[in-house]
C-alpha cells in the first residue's frame, strides 16, 4: 500500500484576520507553530518516506516543524508547486465574508458551506473566477487537473510498503477530499495543522479526514 499523510499548515497571520489566502503568502502565527509542533509530535513515530510541501512559505514552516519532531524519519524534504493553496485571484488578501458576500450574492447564498452543499465543490471555483473581474481565480476544472496531477506525481514517486508526508492548504485538502471521497459528500473545511489519510495504492481514496488527535 502506498499511504499519504495529508496536513493543512498551521495557522497564518492573514488566517487569523480572516482574510482570503491563496497564493499570497504569510507567516504562521505563535498559534500556528504550535499546532505544526502538536501535528509533529502525533506523527512522531510514523516513517515517512517522502516530505513534500506546497512551495509557498507557510506549508514549508509547517513541514519542517513536522519533521523536527519526527524520531523514525531521515528524509530530505521537497516542494511540488502543484500541491499549492487554490488561486483566488483578484480576491487574494481580501476580507473573507465580503469576498463571499460578492461571490454568493447572484446564487442565493453569502455563505460559503451552503453554496458548496448546494452545487458542490467544484461549482464554487467557477462562481469565484465568474465573480473575479479579473477572471483570474482557479476554475473548477483547473483546480481538477491540478490535483489529479499532483497525485499522479506523487504515486510514481511513492514505491509499494511506502508512505509520504504531503503538506499543503485548507481548500485545496477540501477539494482533495470532494475528488476522492463518496460522490455527493459535504466535506467540512479542515482545521490547521490536521491532517487526512489517503491510500493511493491504485485510484486515491480518503480513509481519515480532518483528524487532530492520533
Amino acid at each position: 500500500m502506498k499511504t499519504v499523510y495529508l496536513v493543512r499548515h498551521g495557522q497564518t497571520i492573514l488566517n487569523h484576520f480572516r482574510r482570503m489566502q491563496g497564493w499570497v503568502d504569510s507567516p504562521l502565527t505563535e498559534t500556528g507553530e504550535q499546532q505544526a509542533i502538536k501535528t509533529g509530535k502525533m506523527l512522531s513515530q510514523v516513517h515517512f518516506d517522502i516530505a513534500i510541501s506546497s512551495d509557498l512559505g507557510r506549508t514549508i514552516a509547517t513541514r519542517d516543524l513536522i519533521l523536527a519532531e519526527n524520531q523514525v524519519s531521515k528524509v530530505t524534504p521537497s516542494v511540488n508547486k502543484n500541491f499549492r493553496e487554490v488561486y483566488f485571484g483578484s480576491f487574494e488578501g481580501i476580507d473573507s465574508v465580503l469576498t463571499w458576500n460578492q461571490i454568493g450574492g447572484p446564487h442565493g447564498s453569502f455563505d460559503q458551506n451552503v453554496l458548496i452543499e448546494k452545487y458542490g465543490l467544484l461549482a464554487v471555483r467557477d462562481f469565484m473566477n465568474d465573480a473575479d473581474p479579473f477572471k483570474e481565480a482557479e476554475t473548477g476544472e483547473q483546480l481538477k487537473t491540478r490535483i489529479k496531477t499532483a497525485f499522479s506525481e506523487l504515486q510514481n514517486q511513492l514505491q509499494d510498503g511506502e508512505t509520504a508526508l504531503v503538506v499543503s492548504h485548507g481548500t485545496f485538502i477540501r477539494n482533495v477530499a470532494g475528488i476522492y471521497s463518496k460522490p455527493g459528500s459535504f466535506i467540512d473545511q479542515p482545521e490547521n495543522g490536521s491532517f487526512a489519510i489517503l491510500d493511493v495504492t491504485d485510484q486515491p481514496i480518503i480513509k481519515k479526514y480532518n483528524q487532530t488527535e492520533i
